[in-house]
C-alpha cells in the first residue's frame, strides 16, 4: 500500500524516490489503532536540468494525508547532514524501511555515525525536552499534553544516552531505553509505564508527572556539565559532493 504510494508520488512529482522510512509512535512504541503513519523520504528530481534552472528545484514536499509525509531533495538533506541534522539522523536509523534503493541507507548511515556532531545533537533533545515541558507544566494532563510528556522524557534519555555512550545514539533512537541504562533507573521506567498507559489510552497522575519532572531538572544540570566533552563532528562537503554526482550520474 505505502509503495505504491510512494510510486504514484514519483509519478507525479517526477522524482526518484532513494530513500523512506517510518519515524513515529510506530516504531519507538506508542502506537494505538488511531495512529498516523509518519513517512519521510528522500528523492532526487528525474530531470538533472531542473538543478540547473533559474527556478531552484523543489527541495520539500509535504503530504497531510493519506499519510502524514515529508520529502526532501538530496541537495537539503546533504545540507542538513552537513549541520548534524537529528530529524535527517531519526529517519536513517528508523528500523522500518520503505525504501532502500541500492542501500541508499548504509552510506548515509556510516556518514552520520562518523561526522555528526554530538555537542549539537545533545543540545536538540535537551532544548526539545526543555521546550515539551515548558508547554505542559502546571496544566491538566490530557492526551495530548501527555503525548508531549512522552516526547519530553524521550528526548531527555536521548541527551543522556549520548553524553554517556558519547555517540549517536543509533541504538537508543527505537528503543524502549532498557539496554541503555540499569534497571532500576527511575525515569525509564516512567518512559516505559508513559507509553504503556499510552497504547492502554490511560492518563498518567499529575502527581507522578511532577516527580519524574523534578528527577529530570536534577539530573539535567549533570547532563550539561559533562556535555563539553562532546566531539563538535567533522565536515565532509567533498564526500557529499562526489555523492550527488553519481546520483545525478554527471
Amino acid at each position: 500500500m505505502i509503495e505504491s504510494w510512494l510510486k504514484e508520488i514519483e509519478e507525479n512529482y517526477r522524482i526518484e524516490i532513494l530513500f523512506a522510512s517510518e519515524t513515529g509512535s510506530r516504531v519507538w512504541g506508542g502506537a494505538t489503532k488511531q495512529s498516523d503513519y509518519d513517512i519521510r523520504f528522500i528523492y532526487k528530481h528525474r530531470d538533472i536540468r531542473s538543478y540547473l534552472s533559474l527556478r531552484k528545484a523543489q527541495e520539500t514536499i509535504d503530504f497531510p494525508a493519506p499519510y502524514d509525509a515529508q520529502g526532501w531533495d538530496i541537495y537539503k538533506a546533504f545540507h542538513l547532514m552537513q549541520k548534524s541534522n537529528p530529524g535527517l539522523c531519526e529517519w536513517v536509523f528508523s528500523p522500518v524501511l520503505y525504501r532502500d534503493c541500492q542501500h541508499f541507507s548504509v552510506r548515509l548511515r556510516k556518514y552520520i555515525k562518523d561526522n555528526y556532531s554530538l555537542v549539537s545533537l545533545f543540545y536538540h533533545y535537551i532544548h526539545l525536552m526543555d521546550r515539551n515541558v515548558k508547554d505542559i507544566c502546571h496544566k491538566a494532563l490530557t492526551e495530548r499534553k501527555q503525548k508531549q510528556f512522552i516526547q519530553a522524557v524521550r528526548a531527555f534519555l536521548l541527551a543522556k544516552v549520548i553524553v554517556t555512550e558519547q555517540k549517536v545514539p543509533l541504538d537508543a533512537l527505537y528503543s524502549d531505553f532498557s539496554s541503555s541504562f540499569p534497571e532500576d533507573d527511575t525515569i525509564v521506567t516512567f518512559y516505559q509505564q508513559l507509553l504503556a498507559a499510552k497504547v492502554k489510552g490511560e492518563l498518567f497522575p499529575a502527581s507522578d508527572v511532577r516527580t519524574v519532572l523534578v528527577r529530570i531538572e536534577q539530573e539535567k544540570q549533570g547532563l550539561l556539565d559533562e556535555s563539553h566533552r562532546l566531539p563538535k563532528g567533522k565536515l565532509i562537503e567533498k564526500e557529499l559532493n562526489r555523492w550527488i554526482w553519481e546520483l545525478l550520474r554527471v
